[in-house]
């Protein structure tokens, strides 16, 4: 088929109501695709002399001009069903011992950071990090005096996002966090700040939680922050903005624990003792927690239920297996229980199941 698709010459036949044939054919092979674009209608197709069922909203392809090979509406499925049943290896305890690991963050928060680069702009976060990690530090250092316009005790910083989380810090103090609504693609974020006179650092860790893969131009939405990012001081009835989207930013990577490997075993900080075992702290940013537990016996799957965590990464024996976000709810609308129709253009709100469920858990 490869031969006919390269080297061979292109037409169309239509046989009405949104039915067609492709053909590809060379001297030396032919191939062709059957598509019924009809959204309601399956189609009987009769073509050199054979005959063809085509379901509607389906592309067949025949590589020989003779045999079906592959419908898109025909695929074979699984038709067993997986049963998640808690772990019987030996006497394990239904609970597990956790020990917990703060992430030091010092090193993006003192006026010496080792960055990965710099810009006096604000760079897109897929640019920035280059797939190496979901996390992604912003930091600028701003020279305020006293007598600058927006000078006052209770200002507030504004930043213009989209990406999935974000965490704030001036002058290495946490000053607040924000998690973006689904669906908005350029969220704001603003929080109280205190600034002093004269030298301050301004630090902001941008999460994503994947990226967008699908929609028209998915390519070119943007993550992180896009900016502005800006200083409001209200004054009376004046509003005055700062912004420092264009100052000297730089750019950090990744977190400090993923650096130094603490999901390792093999890791210079696998060590229990350079781990806390008391005091488990919840709902607390930036946090690597970890366990150790008996495998289940026998060879079937395994599936680690992490219901109850918040947002993050897990890792088995050093293995990552993927992202994690219990705590995020999908929305509680938009199920149904008729059954899910394929047909026609898709869109997100097509098929949906498990509302209100979390979206990755």
């Amino acid at each position: 088929m490869e031969e006919s698709l390269t080297n061979g010459n292109v037409s169309q036949i239509d046989f009405g109501n949104s039915v067609t044939a492709t053909v590809y054919a060379s001297d030396k092979s032919s191939s062709y695709f059957l598509t019924n674009a009809n959204t309601t209608t399956d189609a009987t197709v009769s073509f050199r002399g054979r005959t063809y069922a085509v379901p509607a909203w389906s592309v067949s392809l025949l590589p020989d001009c003779q045999n079906e090979e592959y419908n898109k509406a025909k695929v074979n499925v699984q038709t067993s069903v997986m049963v998640k049943v808690s772990n019987k290896a030996e006497d394990e305890p239904m609970s597990l011992n956790w020990t917990w690991r703060a992430e030091n963050v010092k090193h993006a928060l003192l006026t010496k950071v080792n960055a990965s680069e710099s810009a006096h702009k604000l760079i897109d976060q897929k640019n920035a990090a280059d797939d190496a990690s979901d996390y992604l530090w912003y930091i600028t250092r701003l020279q305020l005096d006293q007598d600058d316009p927006v000078w006052i005790d209770d200002m507030s910083l504004r930043i213009n996002g989209s990406g999935h989380v974000l965490h704030a810090f001036v002058n290495g103090q946490h000053i607040g966090s924000h998690w973006a609504t689904y669906g908005i693609h350029n969220d704001k974020f603003e929080t109280k700040l205190k600034l002093q006179p004269g030298k301050n650092t301004i630090s902001l860790l941008s999460v994503t939680v994947g990226l967008q893969n699908y929609g028209g131009n998915f390519d070119k939405w943007h993550a992180g922050l896009v900016g502005p990012i800006e200083l409001i001081s209200r004054k009376g009835d004046e509003t005055i903005i700062k912004d420092i989207s264009q100052h000297k930013w730089l750019y950090k990577v990744g977190l400090n624990g993923w650096d130094h490997k603490f999901f390792s075993s093999d890791s210079l900080f696998a060590s229990p003792s350079k781990w806390e075992s008391q005091s488990l702290p919840t709902n607390r940013m930036l946090t690597w927690y970890k366990t150790t537990f008996k495998a289940p016996l026998g060879t079937d799957p395994v599936v680690v239920d992490l219901q109850g965590m918040g947002k993050g990464y897990a890792w088995v024996n050093g293995n990552n297996i993927g992202r994690i976000w219990p705590s995020y709810l999908a929305s509680k609308d938009g199920c149904s229980d008729d059954p899910c129709d394929y047909r026609g253009k898709y869109d997100d709100s097509k098929c949906v199941c498990n509302c209100g469920k979390p979206s990755q858990r």
